[in-house]
Parts: structure tokens; sequence; C-alpha cells
């Protein structure tokens, strides 16, 4: 083995008197000579990127072992194994810093490499580091980890406070770790060292979300449990065999108290024993809201009040009608579907439907409760209280203590991160922690390009049960920071036209027919977009154009009979779609998911402006020559962003066109 840190020993100099052999060598030695000096860095620069790397790989199986014991509730454990993986992140680093390293670190292109592998061991450390505060801050609980649990349905508010400043500080550490390797070279990096980038870039990722939620609901969650007075929130239970824009129809209801972390939830009713109002009667939660949705019966109607994707506008109008009908005043709203329960019943176990005699599990709950209880059950009432049943049951499981307390955090957050359970706070400085978490639903705001399809089923039926929908967006990016984009819908109903009963499949009313599904269908873009043409299977055709939350909304009816299938064309410009850095763009797409029964398909493709060069992409994305390119199942919210790098020319011609424009001095 090579020892770098060993003393130079010094070889003589054999000298050669055949002078037509040294005129031979010295008619080429500028080439031979580069050559010999490039192979040899890249020696140098592989050999410790490869011992850097067994460093880094104990470091990151430490991590893996210390979250491990965490979440097994084993603090004092967890803490050793993440000081074990500071310690081999610190030793990665120093072998890839020593001397000989740092004079190849000023060599151009093979330079990268070490630059790449330092921040990722100062990275690795740093995530070390905030896992030993959280570590630190869980041991010293009484009880460790298990004292978060719910135990006869209290929660420790206490416990959640003292995490609070922990959690913080494991922030900063996170975000720090996420500075020193996004501030290092992606490009030009021998493989193994560029891919070891990409899946701790991706690592970081999960990392920042999660103690940011962390952090985030230890502020949050005390007071949203009652710990200064009585609180009070509508449950809905959502069914998403029967599409709305935060993910599915409220067929049943309850009302969750808390108190001091007490927290209790009455039982279920259906939705319809809850009073209409005229819409114009009551105020709605913005004016777009008013605009968009009071044909549907808007803030007054209990069917259709969560038409909107945007959750919090959807709660305020819960809240607000919730008082006009009962006159009671709410804290604020939880919406949860059967994606929740079934998170939650892996970690509780199976749960009995009251008076059904039926079990269901994790695995089974979705199909039951959304399609094959209205076969099972007989009775209408029953019927509509299933799903409301089953929600009261797993969340009295979930508040008894019972199942073990990391996993059914874990069950939780994973949940709401997914867009499965929704939690509004009337309380503004409550809902800002929940917006910082990121589990508060709201229709994001961020510049850049956006993308959604919403849609709301108008036969009310449950045949998005059978329903499939995949999303194709082709961008095309152009001078300026402009984009020209085609997003392409393809829905097919997959559903029967008979043999099931008639609250699956229909028909509401004369209007419609059995089997068929009836959406109205919205595609949202960026703020800055203008529809071009809209094209339904082929062929042009007018569409209806609104807009919401400062978004432009595009709109329109898609009727499908059993069997049939419909492709809808979007193409829009975007003014400000990516933003240029001195000839370095970087183009951000944000996709705003709905929950479905079948798994929605994306594929996205970036074409970077012509004779650029893509130099980074999100994690999962893949690069074939000048266009980005990611498929796979839709996640409630996700981000794209594509760096690429314009041409040499038009870099030096920007700057210069920069440098002339600039005056040399300013007027008084």
């Amino acid at each position: 083995m090579v020892d770098l840190d060993a003393p130079v020993r010094r070889v003589p100099v054999r000298r050669h008197h055949k002078t037509r052999r040294r005129t031979r060598l010295r008619t080429r030695p500028t080439l031979l000579g580069v050559g010999v000096v490039i192979l040899s860095a890249g020696v140098l620069v592989l050999f410790p990127a490869l011992a850097g790397r067994a460093r880094m790989v104990e470091g990151r199986d430490a991590i893996l072992l210390a979250r491990q014991a965490l979440l097994s509730g084993d603090a004092a454990g967890a803490r050793k194994a993440f000081l074990r993986a500071e310690s081999a992140f610190l030793r990665a680093r120093a072998w890839v810093d020593n001397p000989v390293i740092n004079l190849i670190g000023y060599l151009p292109i093979l330079g990268r490499t070490p630059d790449a592998t330092s921040a990722m061991a100062e990275g690795g450390g740093l995530v070390a580091q905030a896992g030993g505060e959280v570590a630190d801050s869980v041991g010293r609980l009484p009880g460790g980890i298990s004292s978060l649990s719910p135990v006869d349905g209290v929660i420790r508010t206490d416990h959640l406070e003292r995490l609070a400043g922990p959690l913080e500080r494991a922030q900063a550490l996170v975000d720090q770790a996420r500075s020193a390797v996004q501030s290092s070279p992606a490009s030009w990096l021998l493989g193994p060292v560029a891919r070891a980038r990409d899946q701790f870039v991706e690592q970081l990722d999960d990392a920042e979300r999660a103690v940011d939620t962390s952090a985030a609901l230890t502020r949050t969650l005390p007071g949203f449990l009652g710990q200064d007075g009585v609180r009070r929130y509508f449950v809905g239970a959502q069914n998403p065999a029967e599409l709305r824009g935060t993910g599915g129809f409220i067929g049943a209801y309850g009302m969750l108290t808390a108190r001091n972390g007490r927290v209790r939830i009455g039982d279920f009713r259906p939705i319809t024993d809850l009073r209409d109002v005229n819409p114009g009667r009551i105020e709605p939660p913005n004016e777009s809201y008013a605009s968009r949705y009071a044909p549907f019966g808007g803030a007054g109607f209990w069917r259709n009040i969560n038409m909107t994707p945007d959750f919090p506008s959807a709660a305020e109008a819960i809240e607000n009608l919730y008082h006009r009908s009962t006159g009671v005043r709410l804290d604020g709203t939880v919406l949860a579907d059967p994606f929740a329960l079934a998170a939650l019943l892996r970690v509780t176990g199976p749960t009995n439907i009251p008076g059904v005699g039926v079990t269901v599990d994790a695995d089974g709950v979705v199909p039951y409760v959304t399609n094959e209880a209205f076969a099972d059950i007989a009775d209408a009432d029953q019927r509509k209280d299933v799903l409301g049943e089953v929600a009261e049951g797993v969340f009295d499981r979930f508040l008894s203590g019972t199942a073990e307390p990391a996993g059914t955090a874990r069950a939780l957050v994973d949940a709401a991160s997914q867009g499965h359970l929704l939690v509004h706070a009337a309380d503004p400085a409550l809902q800002s922690g929940f917006d910082a978490a990121g589990l508060s639903g709201r229709l994001p705001s961020a510049g850049g390009d956006f993308l959604a399809v919403v849609a709301n089923n108008a036969a009310g039926n449950k045949m998005d049960f059978y329903a499939e929908r995949t999303v194709r967006y082709d961008v095309r990016l152009a001078e300026g920071g402009s984009a020209a984009s085609v997003a392409t819908v393809k829905l097919a109903n997959r559903g029967p036209a008979a043999g099931a009963p008639a609250e699956v499949i229909g028909p509401y009313d004369q209007s419609f027919e059995a089997g068929e599904n009836v959406t109205y269908l919205s595609a949202y873009c960026a703020r800055s977009c203008r529809v071009r043409e809209f094209r339904r299977d082929g062929a042009p055709e007018p569409v209806g154009s609104d807009s919401e939350l400062g978004h432009p909304v595009f709109w329109t009816g898609v009727r499908l009979p059993s069997g049939a299938a419909q492709r809808l064309e979007y193409a829009w410009e975007t003014a400000r779609a990516w933003t240029d850095d001195d000839g370095r763009g970087t183009y951000r797409l944000t996709f705003h998911g709905q929950t479905t029964i079948q798994p929605t398909r994306l594929a996205i493709e970036v074409l970077a402006p012509e004779g650029s060069r893509i130099m980074e992409t999100s994690p999962g994305m893949r690069v074939d020559g000048n266009r980005a390119l990611w498929e796979g199942y839709a996640d409630d919210r996700m981000v794209f962003e594509v760096v690429f790098e314009r041409p040499l020319l038009a870099r030096i011609w920007r700057g210069l066109v920069r440098f002339l424009s600039t005056p040399v001095f300013s007027p008084e």
C-alpha cells in the first residue's frame, strides 16, 4: 500500500550520453509530458477518492445504524453510532485534503474530483452532528422516544417542546451540509464520485425534509393539541373514488377535541347531516374561490366544498360553513383519506368495522372502503358510515398508545407529506408551522414553472376507483427565460357499465349513464403562462379559462363511457419559466399532485436552449444530450430542477455587451 504521508525518496537521475537519443526525446516532450502529468494526476486523484470512499461508506453505514437505533428507542446507541459516523467523515476529509491532493486541486478539470469528495465528507460530518443533537435530546426525555407516543389519549406537549431547540440546531447543521455539497463541482467528476454526489444530494433532500418537518411540528403541535385551552377540529373522511380537489368527497365527519394534549374523537356521522347554506349568504375564503366554485355551491354546499386543490381555502370554507350551520366555532380542520388509514394500520394492526363483521388491514382498507363495501353492505345509511367508522377505529387505536411510537409517528408524517392527511389551523401562528413543515396542502406560489391537473367528479358516482390518468409535460426552454410547453393528459375509464351497485356506477340521475365517468378537469400553470391551443383527441377546440390564487386555470368537461378514453393537450407559453445567472440557467418545475386510487403516471421532458449543456438535474432525472427526462408515479408535491450552461461564445458575448453597456461614471 502506498503511504502518501511518507517522506519523498529522491531517486538519482541517470544521465544519458548519447546525443542522438537525447535529441529524439527533446523533439516530442510537450505532448508526452502532458500525458504523463495528466495520467499521474488522475491516479493521484483516483486513489484518495477511492480510499476516502471507504471511510465515507463507513460513515454512511454508521448513520443508518444510528437512525435505526433511534427509531427503535435506543437513543444512547444512536448517539454512539452518530459519533462513529462523524469520526469516519472527518477521517475521509483529512485523507482527501492531504498536501499532495491539494496540489492536484489546482489542475483544470482533475481538481474538481477532490473538491467534490471533500465537500461530501464535510456534509456527511455535519449530518452526523445533526443526528447527534437529535439523539441527545431524545435520550434526555423520560422514557425516550416512547414518551412522544399517546398514552390513554394523551400526548405530552411538554416533551414536544423540549425537542424544539435541538431540532432547530439540527436544521442549521443540515443546511450547512447542503450548502457545502451544492457549492461543490457537479461536472467533470470521476464516475464513482459523480454517482456518490448525486446520491448524497438526494439523501440530503430527504434529511432536510425530515428535520424541517420535525422542527416545525415540535413548535406547532403543543398549541394545536390544546396547550393553552380547549381546541375543536372538524375531521373529514375523504373518498378518492369520487374525486374532489383536495383528494375526495367528504362522506363522513367527526369532531376532535384537544386540551393539554388529551385528544378525543367523537362518533363519525354522514356529511348529509349538516345543513347547506346559500353561497351568497356566507363569506368565502377568498375571491378566487368564490369566483370558481360558486356555480357548484361554493362555500355553502358540503358535497362540493373541497373542489379546490388548495387545502387552506377548503378548510377555511369548512370552518365558516360549520359555524354558520351549527353555531360552533372551529379551531381547524383535518381531512384523511383511506391511504392515511392504511399507513396507520401498518402500525396499529387490523381493525374491525362495527356492525359489519368485516376486519380490514393495511392492504385491504383502500379497496374495501372505496369500492367493495358498497356490495357488502345493503343498508344505505350504514354504507355511508363505513369510511368514518374505519377512521374512528384506526384513530382510537392510535390514541390508545398500544402501537409502536416511532413507527406511528413516521406513518403519520409520511401520510401527511404525501397529501393523505391534511391539517389546517384557524390560528395563523399555528398554520404557519404546518406551512413550514410542508404539510398544509397549500397551492404553491413559488416562481418558475408550475403544473397541476385536478379532477372533480361530476356524476355523483364512485367511478374514479377505475379511472386511469397519465400526464406528460414537454418543455422547450427558449431565450429570455421563456418556455413553450405542452401538457398532455390521458384519461381512461376502465370500470364496468353493469353488475355493480348503483352507488358505484350510477347513474345519479337521468342526465348520466351507468358506468360513465364525468369529470370537471382543470389544468393549472405558472403565473406568467398563456395558453396557445387546446386539443381534444387531436382536434382543436375552445377551453374555459379562469384564475385561482394567481395561477391561470384552463378547464373543460370530460365524459367517458365505460371502456372509453380521451387525450387532452394544453399548449402554453410561460414568460418566466427559468432564470439566467451569467450564462448559467436554472429551470425549476413544481408539480402539485392529486390523490387517485390508481396512481397517476407522470413523464417530464425538458429541452435546454439550443447549444447549451445540462450541468445538473434533480436526483432521479436522466440526461440525454440536452434533454432532461423523468418518468414514474406522481407524488403529492414534486420539484424538478435542471441547471444548464450557455455556449461559451454566447457567455463571452453577453459579458462583453454588459461591459460595454455599463456607464463609466454616473452623472451627479
